[in-house]
């Protein structure tokens, strides 16, 4: 199972949902508009009960969100792509654990002027995993930062199709 969480202000079919299913036909996005996290945790736990194996797409505050869900049921799943997360908050800094290096990537634009690269780059640190930098902004809509986004989750998620 494949799932995209999209952004706080961004809806579940935006560019990034677009890039990935693509090539990634099964890929499911939630609807998480209009909710707080507590209230996308709760959707999320929900939608994802009794599924093993699922590899969580997460994008700006989705990234936030699929780091804090892991947290809590890390029974469930294998592998996170957490794209500029939104993790240099309390919130973030709540995740207490996340999967092993070798079944994570984070990529986060050097421009970006929502979430701190700082912040994100300490948030890795933390955990041991590698930060993948791209000369973009928050979106990540650059053509390099979209092949980055392809390439990073081929490398953790293979495809059924």
């Amino acid at each position: 199972m494949l799932y995209f969480f999209h952004g706080l202000e961004s809806g579940p079919h935006g560019q990034k949902y677009h890039l990935i299913r693509a090539q990634y036909p099964e890929l499911i996005a939630p609807d998480f508009q209009g909710m707080d996290l507590a209230a996308r945790i709760a959707h999320a736990e929900q939608t994802t009960r009794d599924q093993h194996g699922v590899t969580l797409v997460g994008s700006s505050f989705g990234g936030l969100l699929a780091a804090r869900l892991y947290a809590l049921y890390p029974e469930r799943f294998k592998t996170l792509l957490l794209l500029a997360p939104a993790v240099h908050t309390e919130e973030g800094d709540a995740v207490d654990k996340l999967p092993p290096a070798s079944h994570i990537r984070v990529i986060h634009g050097l421009r970006d002027e929502v979430v701190p690269f700082d912040r994100v780059d300490q948030f890795c640190q933390r955990f041991g995993i590698e930060l993948i930098s791209v000369d973009d902004e928050h979106r990540l809509a650059e053509p390099e930062s979209q092949q980055f986004i392809l390439d990073a989750l081929a490398q953790i998620y293979p495809s059924v199709s």
